[in-house]
C-alpha cells in the first residue's frame, strides 16, 4: 500500500495548475501537455478561443491537448469556444449546462468525446463532429 501511496503521489507532482491569460490548465511537465480545466473563480463565459501552446511559469511551451472533464460545466454565458487543432478528447460533462453556446466546430485532430459531455447544452443547434471522432461518451448530446 505504501509503495502505491507513492508511486501517486510521484505521478501528481510533476502536474501543476497555472491560470494562463484568463483559461486554467493542468500542466503535466512530464508529458509535456497542458489540460484545459474548469475555472475555479468565476466560470467562463463569452467568446472563448483556447490557444494550441500555452508558456507556463517554468518557461516551456505545452500543447492543449484535452479539455479536461467539467471544463466548461455550467457556463451559461458561454457564447463560442474556438477548440486548437492540438486538441485530441473532450473529457465527461464538458459542455455540460452551457445553454448559451449555440454552435461548435470540432477540429479533425478530435477523436473522443466524453460521456455527458454536451449534456443538457439546450441552446446548442449546430455542432460539426469530424469522421475522426470515434468515440461518442454515454449520453454524450443527452437532452
Amino acid at each position: 500500500m505504501v509503495i502505491a501511496i507513492l508511486a501517486t503521489s510521484n505521478t501528481y507532482a510533476q502536474a501543476s495548475f497555472e491560470t494562463i491569460d484568463g483559461l486554467r490548465y493542468l500542466i503535466d511537465s512530464d508529458a509535456k501537455t497542458a489540460t484545459l480545466t474548469a475555472n475555479t473563480g468565476e466560470k467562463y463565459s463569452g467568446d472563448i478561443v483556447v490557444p494550441e501552446k500555452v508558456k507556463a511559469t517554468d518557461g516551456v511551451e505545452y500543447p492543449v491537448t484535452a479539455f479536461g472533464d467539467n471544463a466548461f460545466k455550467e457556463c451559461g454565458g458561454l457564447k463560442s469556444v474556438t477548440i486548437p487543432s492540438s486538441v485530441t478528447s473532450l473529457g465527461s460533462n464538458c459542455f455540460e449546462m452551457c445553454s448559451g453556446l449555440t454552435s461548435l466546430t470540432i477540429p479533425s485532430s478530435v477523436t473522443s468525446l466524453g460521456n455527458w459531455c454536451f449534456y443538457n447544452c439546450s441552446g446548442l443547434t449546430s455542432i460539426t463532429i469530424p469522421s475522426s471522432v470515434t468515440s461518442l461518451g454515454f449520453c454524450c448530446f443527452s437532452n
